[in-house]
């Protein structure tokens, strides 16, 4: 008997754009310690670090649900994937956001911006 871990189109999607936020936090995150001259390799190896983790919370994710198919009464469905990646998700789109007021103060105060919450020094 061959079982495999079959994710479905919505979860395969999720993990997709939890990746491709996390790219992009990385990218704001570069190019704003470039425009504020401030580029630091140990705070580079300190984001990768985070996104590197990231990845395992959700390859954790896919082996519970991969796991919990196969032992009877603790099938979930496709939730644990969904959630985690959905979560990772909104605070990647934060990040992003803090990322750009922080290296284009000039856009803290416009409507779009006021929805997230800032430090008062942008960082």
């Amino acid at each position: 008997m061959t079982d495999t871990l079959s994710l479905t189109d919505p979860q395969v999607w999720a993990i997709g754009l939890a990746c491709v936020l996390m790219l992009m936090d990385i990218v704001t995150g570069f190019i704003g310690a470039i425009i504020k001259g401030n580029v630091s390799s140990a705070k580079m190896r300190e984001g990768l670090g985070h996104k590197a983790l990231l990845l395992c919370v959700i390859l954790l994710s896919i082996i519970i649900e991969a796991g919990t198919q196969h032992v009877v009464g603790l099938g979930l469905g496709g939730v644990t994937v969904t959630v985690v990646c959905a979560y990772i998700a909104v605070m990647e789109v934060a990040s992003c956001m803090e990322n750009v007021c922080s290296a284009y103060p000039e856009l803290r105060d416009t409507p779009l911006m006021r929805i997230f919450k800032h430090d008062a020094d942008g960082d």
